[in-house]
């Protein structure tokens, strides 16, 4: 069990992970996942990603059938879909939320786009999505274990159905929220999927934004989207950039002193900072508008520093130094 989870029962148990803003914020990040590697379990995606950010957000798992359900329906039944708007419905009145951001890659770039567009949410953050559900399951990825959970068999009729799923959901919503795509100008998904999506959006007067990386790999959105999804909430919400730099990195001796330096998007934007000896905090230094920090290693351990930056906003993000292991 992942640390933090939970079990939200309604018709299905659905387990998640919420990290609740030490601030107090009324925004809601949702991440859905992606397909787990061939062999391995579902899990949790972008939960490191999004770390820095001081924000409420909510990850919710699909570990439902063989490998996965796209958070929707098992033999037709969209009672997983039902229990899983059920959890967010009850998050969001339990944190007074009013802002909500739905994001994730592939399956979960579907899910983020399924769930924010049908239940009008404010932003949808999606990657390489698919569309056509019928289409990649059964025909681009050999999937049919998925299929037979989703719809029961894998006839025609079944292909059908799940290729009709998105597609009929947007014909029927009155929501416009804003949404964001991002894959590869040569990946195979932006003819197979992505254009048919926006053809949609554009028929139903849904406005979007589309970012085209030049990739042609559809994993490759692993190494590009991590950082986009981390600007684009940084953007929407109002948070601090926030990096660090450091004088020295790697071994050193002791009596070596470290410079640490923040690179953050307002010099008046307080900075707070911890000091790590072996992962136990050792020393710390309330926020103010330096920003810098000086560490004189006095005893053999593995050192990193963490800053923290606040805004005008109250909005708080974290980072932390590479590691110095002093000998």
């Amino acid at each position: 069990m992942f640390k933090g989870e939970k079990v939200f029962e309604s018709e299905k148990s659905i387990k998640y992970l919420f990290q609740k803003s030490y601030a107090k914020t009324n925004n809601l990040v949702i991440i859905f996942s992606a397909f787990p590697t061939k062999g391995k379990q579902p899990t949790y995606n972008f939960v490191r990603t999004l770390s820095e950010f001081d924000c409420n957000k909510l990850f919710i798992l699909d570990d439902f059938g063989s490998r996965a359900s796209y958070y929707l329906c098992e033999k037709k039944d969209f009672a997983i879909e039902r229990s899983v708007i059920s959890l967010i419905n009850f998050i969001i009145k339990e944190n007074d939320i009013n802002f909500i951001i739905s994001c994730g890659s592939s399956k979960g770039g579907y899910a983020a786009l399924y769930y924010g567009i049908k239940y009008g949410f404010d932003h949808i953050i999606a990657a390489s999505p698919q569309y056509y559900l019928g289409d990649y399951l059964l025909d681009q990825t050999n999937s049919q274990d998925v299929t037979l959970f989703m719809s029961g068999v894998s006839a025609d009729e079944d292909h059908r159905f799940l290729n009709e799923i998105m597609p009929k959901m947007i014909e029927k919503t009155q929501n416009k929220p804003n949404i964001f795509i991002h894959l590869g100008k040569d990946e195979p998904h932006y003819e197979n999927h992505v254009k048919p999506l926006l053809a949609k959006l554009d028929e139903v007067h849904i406005n979007y934004e589309l970012n085209l990386g030049n990739y042609h790999k559809h994993s490759d959105v692993g190494k590009f989207f991590p950082t986009l999804l981390k600007n684009t909430i940084r953007e929407l919400l109002n948070y601090p950039s926030l990096e660090i730099i450091q004088s020295m990195k790697g071994k050193q001796s002791i009596g070596s002193q470290c410079i640490f330096e923040v690179i953050t998007d307002s010099e008046k934007n307080n900075i707070a900072w911890y000091v790590y000896r072996d992962n136990e905090r050792i020393d710390m230094k309330n926020y103010s508008t330096d920003h810098q920090l000086s560490v004189t290693f006095d005893r053999v351990g593995k050192y990193h520093a963490k800053a923290f930056a606040v805004n005008s906003l109250k909005h708080k993000v974290s980072v932390s130094s590479e590691e110095i292991e002093v000998f």
